[in-house]
């Protein structure tokens, strides 16, 4: 299990675009589970070589089928859409041996489900302030003919 890590790109409520994959970058790993991953065999990644040095050393963890998400008090969480950048967790996972397809055999990060402790809620516009000018007519305005 990781503790305590800050999770990035969460793909929780529906699979990852590009990997088809429900999905979480667990960056800040500490120096505690940086090495019990490496002793598993999982590539642990350093955020600074990446030019994502707020990253700190991270794993990406993956799963086929959509995981079980609590939070601090293991209630489940249904709806995994607003868990943004920033986000503190506990993450469990498995290591497991994967076959060369062709890229070579590795070790790879299955991600079995995620403890939510601290939420940083994500908007689509939640890095904007509201400002003077420009608005969109809202559906409730439009008049039917």
């Amino acid at each position: 299990m990781i503790r305590g890590c800050t999770l990035y790109w969460a793909h929780l409520e529906n699979p990852n675009q590009k990997s088809n994959k429900f999905q979480v970058n667990c960056t800040n790993l500490s120096k505690d589970d940086e090495k019990a991953l490496k002793a598993l065999g999982l590539n642990v990644t350093d955020g600074k070589e990446k030019g994502k040095a707020e990253m700190g050393m991270y794993v990406i963890a993956k799963a086929t089928k959509q995981v079980h998400v609590v939070d601090s008090k293991r209630n489940t969480i249904e709806d995994c859409s607003n868990i943004g950048n920033g986000t503190k967790a506990n993450v469990f996972i498995n290591a497991y041996q994967y076959p060369d397809h062709g890229n070579g055999a590795g070790v790879g990060c299955g991600l079995q489900s995620v403890q939510i402790t601290q939420l940083e809620e994500y908007s689509r516009g939640g890095v904007f302030e509201e400002e003077d000018g420009y608005t969109v007519a809202q559906a409730d305005n439009i008049p039917f003919d």
